[in-house]
Order: structure tokens, then C-alpha cells, then sequence
């Protein structure tokens, strides 16, 4: 059974999937070069060296906050 991403019911290619930092679930994230919506947006965390993963619903909970 395929996996579906939770924010878009739509299969995961394991490619163009990333994991949330907050819930952990696999999610959407679309290349630059790839037409589609994302699942998820990018952040900074203070302490970490890169960047993270935020599904879109965890984000709006977090803006919402």
C-alpha cells in the first residue's frame, strides 16, 4: 500500500517527501523545478544548522498561537 500524504490524501514519492519537525508525518515538498502545491513550508530553528520541515497544518497551529 502506497503511502498518502496527510495534508493532500495524494501518494508520497519518497523523492519529493520530507518530515515535519513538530508531528513527524511525511509531506509534500516540491522541487523548484516540479509544478505543484506544497504540504509543508521551510523554517529555521535556532539551534539547528539548516533547514527544517513544517507540515502546513502544524504551521497554521503555530502562527495561530
Amino acid at each position: 500500500m502506497e503511502e498518502l500524504c496527510p495534508v493532500c490524501n495524494e501518494p508520497l514519492d519518497e523523492i519529493y517527501a520530507v518530515t515535519c519537525v513538530v508531528c513527524g508525518r511525511k509531506v509534500h515538498f516540491h522541487s523548484s523545478e516540479l509544478p505543484g502545491d506544497d504540504c509543508c513550508q521551510v523554517v529555521t530553528q535556532l539551534g539547528a544548522c539548516g533547514l527544517s520541515f513544517m507540515c502546513n497544518p502544524c504551521a497554521m497551529h503555530v502562527k495561530a498561537q
